[in-house]
């Protein structure tokens, strides 16, 4: 039991960390400040949750999910907003990152049309976006 309650604390915290990381941004984007922000949430990820975002983007793209679900912990819910980060980061970047980054939101949306249950306008709306970025 004390086991399940840990992972549950964990789950809660990576999603409530993930949350506020991306209001920060979108509240950053609304003001034309994202640029700004992307340095301090490779920051906030790497102290509060030990995640690098240069090294998951290079992490190989079949075995991606299973390295955010197994290994960092991420549920449906924490990959939705890790995914919505990637995106926004990736929209401000301009080298050659931003296809990668795109490519593992592509994945992430794609995974999550799968697993999730309930059907998402929105998601269908990014994946086909996304598929005409990269």
């Amino acid at each position: 039991m004390e086991q399940q309650d840990y992972l549950i604390r964990q789950i809660n915290q990576l999603s409530r960390i993930l949350g506020k990381v991306l209001t920060d941004l979108i509240g950053l984007k609304n003001n034309g400040l994202l640029s700004n922000g992307i340095e301090m949430t490779n920051q906030t990820l790497k102290s509060e949750l030990n995640l690098d975002i240069k090294e998951l983007i290079d992490v190989k793209t079949d075995v991606f999910i299973n390295v955010l679900i197994s290994e960092k912990g991420f549920v449906n819910d924490s990959l939705d907003k890790f995914a919505e980060i990637l995106w926004l980061i990736a929209n401000q970047s301009t080298d050659v990152d931003k296809r990668k980054m795109y490519n593992k939101c592509l994945l992430i949306y794609q995974f999550l049309e799968k697993a999730d249950m309930t059907y998402s306008l929105d998601r269908q709306l990014k994946i086909k976006q996304l598929q005409s970025l990269i």
